[in-house]
């Protein structure tokens, strides 16, 4: 899994076990790559800061204490002979987390799925979601669990229209996915859902025989696209591995991961916009929100993020973290 150089993992040194730390040095050892350690002092409320009068004194007390964690992190990894920095941050988790990224051009973020005092309901916190919608580099959101192992690695694509975002998230996804299972020894599928646009309005105007055809036509050629893809990469439709199913992507895949005993998802997750703060497809959140696995996420090189080393400009209207 050589692919990533400069990881970043943001942990919570309050919690007992830290295995998302232990994999993050796996994965930095492999690819032969920096890693750094941060946890986030957050902002007191203003409720907070006006009943406390020594509020800085108890949050910079805060970060010694997060300091003096994340080096007893850092020493074993230390003695492995990986390069790893520790440093805390203060503020909105997601903002310095994701500044963290741009300042030092981080290519990989793991975090847990969700902090054990999320008030978001769901398998993702808020924290992840954010990170999901905003952060520029690959998010690895990682379920919580004593030592993370994956079985099952599923790639989501989508090759049915020559749309160069969709086209180099396709690429990105087949290829991680495809090296992340080689990596754990996991069984590796790729899953296309496709349907047809408007497909009840036409189905109620034709016969049979005709709707029937374009069905067809219309496996066909989404068939014929994915093939073509595949063939790229050194496989074909034909492969076990390879799943195109019918129906809408927020049912299907769902579905597919929960029958099939998938536990990581590697994903696109950017909607087509083309501009600063571009969010999270609707596919792609509906999906989220109906998986309880670790998910690998990835946005085109193109997208720019919202977040600035300056003033945050927040294009949701979500404001509670972690």
């Amino acid at each position: 899994m050589k692919r990533f150089k400069n990881i970043l993992v943001a942990t919570d040194t309050q919690l007992d076990a830290q295995p998302i730390v232990d994999e993050a040095a796996e994965i930095a050892q492999h690819n032969g790559a920096s890693l750094k350690i941060v946890d986030v002092v957050p902002e007191f409320p203003w409720t907070v800061r006006l009943a406390m009068k020594d509020h800085e004194h108890v949050r910079d007390l805060m970060g010694r204490e997060k300091q003096e964690c994340l080096e007893t992190l850092a020493a074993p990894i230390r003695d492995k002979g990986i390069s790893v920095e520790t440093k805390v941050l203060r503020g909105k988790t997601s903002v310095e987390i994701i500044r963290e990224v741009l300042r030092h051009k981080h290519d990989l973020v793991l975090r847990v799925a969700k902090g054990k005092d999320s008030r978001r309901s769901g398998f993702f916190g808020t924290t992840g979601v954010r990170l999901l919608r905003e952060c520029p580099c690959a998010v690895w959101l990682v379920a919580p669990a004593p030592t993370p192992q994956y079985k099952h690695v599923l790639g989501c694509v989508d090759t049915s229209n020559g749309d160069e975002l969709d086209a180099e998230l396709n690429g990105k996804v087949h290829e991680l996915a495809s090296v992340v299972s080689e990596y754990y020894g996991a069984q590796f599928s790729i899953v296309h859902a496709w349907s047809i646009f408007g497909e009840q309005l036409l189905k109620n105007r034709m016969n049979q025989e005709e709707y029937e055809e374009m069905n067809e036509n219309n496996r066909k050629q989404i068939e014929s696209l994915l093939d073509k893809f595949l063939q790229a990469r050194g496989s074909s439709v034909r492969d076990q591995n390879v799943h195109m199913i019918k129906g809408e992507a927020h049912n299907v895949i769902p579905e597919f991961v929960s029958k099939n005993g998938v536990d990581l998802v590697v994903m696109g997750t950017l909607a087509r916009s083309g501009t600063t703060g571009m969010i999270i497809g609707n596919t792609a959140e509906r999906i989220l929100n109906s998986i309880e696995c670790s998910v690998l996420a990835f946005k085109p090189n193109s997208f720019v993020s919202p977040i600035t080393l300056g003033d945050y400009i927040n294009p949701t209207q979500e404001s509670s973290e972690p």
